[in-house]
């Protein structure tokens, strides 16, 4: 398939080009308002503007690296030229721009999928496979440091804070996990005097007891203002499974020897007690564009999944929201 790219990103240069290229994919051209960048991978992209992307004929799919509040945007924009559409996360920060971006891949008849390469790493299909039992409580941290005050995930009016770029990754979790929306939820964010954005976001997601399963909640804490760092961990009536580098594992490569690792205890215990897995290696992003590209050949209205879902998550947290 040919992708054209909108947005000059590190994600885009650093990890998802690269996939495309690995997964036997051709990126033929970007679209940027920044300076033109070639990479030595693939020297013969064709740069110009975003327009320009969606006009090319010689496009059949459209990878979206855009500042979060242009998802949806131009989401919308390359279905209605007839692209197959992958969008990084969050596609939608309202579920206006939701439905919108499902009218048009309605109508258009292409694949939208958003670009939560997580869910095609090994580790999180081991993870909800293990037999632990009903899940009862699941804790997800995820911190980076970042103080640029005119890097755009400290923008608020471009779709920045914690919850937008790295609080989706535990609304995620939950779905993964309880196969379906929590019942209840809760937010607390300090946000930053001047930028407006919440450096911080604390939740909690509930799931009321069914006639086949008992209750559970997830508790969430990220910061853009914390030392590096995170985890999954999963507890169920019968055992429990920590993720230790669940939204960033190493690739795992030649480049990079470093594997991703997990523990559990199948039948509970401790954690010295506890078996550690080491997982094979694994480009999480090879396999998504590669997931993508058989869903928009083979089955293009499958490509939503559980995204609308998640997007009403954070759009009810953001509801609950409480600060200081």
């Amino acid at each position: 398939m040919r992708f054209g790219i909108l947005g000059n990103a590190k994600i885009a240069r650093t990890q998802v080009i690269p996939a495309m290229l690995q997964a036997g994919h051709t990126p033929v051209a970007i679209g940027s308002r920044g300076p033109k960048a070639p990479w030595a991978d693939a020297p013969d992209m064709r740069w110009t503007d975003y327009a320009g992307v969606l006009a090319d004929a010689s496009v059949d799919a459209v990878y979206i690296a855009l500042p979060n509040h242009l998802h949806a945007h131009w989401s919308v924009a390359a279905l209605r030229a007839g692209k197959h559409v992958l969008c990084e996360k969050p596609y939608a920060l309202t579920p206006e721009e939701a439905h919108a971006v499902r009218n048009a891949m309605q109508a258009a008849g292409r694949c939208f999928m958003e670009a939560f390469m997580v869910r095609h790493h090994p580790q999180w299909q081991w993870l909800a496979s293990q037999p632990l039992g009903d899940i009862r409580h699941i804790q997800v941290v995820f911190n980076y440091d970042n103080r640029d005050a005119d890097n755009i995930r400290n923008q608020a009016a471009l779709g920045g804070g914690a919850l937008w770029d790295i609080g989706c990754y535990g609304v995620f979790t939950g779905h993964w996990l309880m196969g379906r929306a929590p019942d209840a939820v809760a937010l607390h964010t300090e946000r930053h005097p001047v930028w407006g954005v919440d450096t911080t976001s604390d939740a909690v997601l509930r799931w009321h007891a069914t006639d086949s399963q008992p209750s559970a909640h997830l508790q969430l804490a990220v910061s853009m203002q914390t030392s590096k760092s995170q985890s999954v961990y999963a507890v169920g009536t019968q055992g429990w499974a920590h993720l230790h580098a669940p939204f960033n594992p190493a690739h795992g490569d030649v480049t990079n020897g470093t594997q991703a690792t997990a523990t559990w205890a199948p039948t509970g215990g401790l954690h010295h007690e506890a078996i550690t897995r080491q997982f094979a290696p694994a480009n999480a992003y090879a396999t998504m564009v590669s997931d993508f590209v058989h869903t928009a050949t083979n089955h293009p209205g499958d490509g939503l999944r559980d995204s609308e879902a998640i997007l009403q998550t954070l759009s009810a947290l953001w509801a609950s929201e409480r600060s200081p």
